[in-house]
């Protein structure tokens, strides 16, 4: 156990040197984190906040001015170091997830891109509900397996199937794609239930090929996804404890 434990340290510290959403002359996911910010904003209760990774706290410095109390637990001390220095009022716990042991109970769970990167979704899923106040919403966001832009990459042949783990998602960290279904599965099997959920974003391209687009048609194209939100980049779901 120790050794996996290790490697999970190891495999977030390698991810870190790479990822930085702050600048969206690099990450088209700086524009996805102010995509996921105006989704989670009218859903969120936010007395006491609880974020699942940070990254270098894009997502968190978008939250923090909506809510009373802000914390974070983050297996990454890069992550934490960086993040730090933009948010000094937060309170960071360097841990993984699934040794994460809070002494409070939270309004809010916020795990965005982070449910994908376990290999026991249900168990991390059923922990973060233990961590809600009896009135609490955990709040989730995934990569979504039937997006539109995954459909053609398998009509091309470049992926075998819409599903399928490519090299960049390999390379990201995720262990799975989801659908809504497999996504309300999982929040079941963890004793939760939806109460709101949406698309975010119409992935027409690669990443890297959106990185000059203006907000204007980024805004345009999340519009569009509310509309057909099984084929959205991402899933934004609201869940509660049943």
């Amino acid at each position: 156990m120790t050794s996996d434990r290790t490697r999970q340290r190891e495999g977030l510290e390698a991810i870190a040197t790479q990822y930085d959403p702050s600048n969206p002359a690099e990450h088209f996911d700086y524009w996805l984190k102010r995509l996921q910010a105006r989704a989670a904003t009218p859903w969120l209760r936010g007395n006491r906040v609880l974020e699942l990774g940070c990254a270098t706290g894009e997502l968190a410095s978008l939250l923090l001015p909506l809510v009373d109390e802000y914390r974070i637990v983050e297996g990454s001390q890069s992550n934490i170091d960086a993040a730090r220095l933009r948010l000094p009022s937060v309170e960071f716990t360097f841990a993984l997830w699934e040794e994460y042991e809070p002494e409070v109970r939270f309004s809010d769970v916020v795990a965005f891109n982070a449910v994908e990167h376990v290999e026991a979704p249900v168990e991390l899923l059923a922990r973060a509900a233990r961590w809600l106040r009896t009135d609490g919403r955990l709040h989730v966001v995934v990569p979504n397996g039937l997006s539109l832009h995954r459909l053609v990459g398998a009509e091309l042949g470049v992926l075998p199937g819409p599903l399928y783990l490519s090299e960049s998602d390999r390379a990201q960290g995720h262990q799975r794609n989801y659908t809504i279904d497999s996504l309300r599965a999982d929040l079941s099997d963890a004793g939760l239930r939806i109460v709101h959920w949406q698309g975010l974003f119409l992935k027409i391209l690669a990443n890297r090929q959106m990185l000059d687009w203006n907000w204007e048609l980024i805004d345009a194209l999340d519009r569009v996804a509310r509309r057909l939100p099984e084929h959205a980049a991402e899933l934004y779901v609201v869940a509660e404890q049943r």
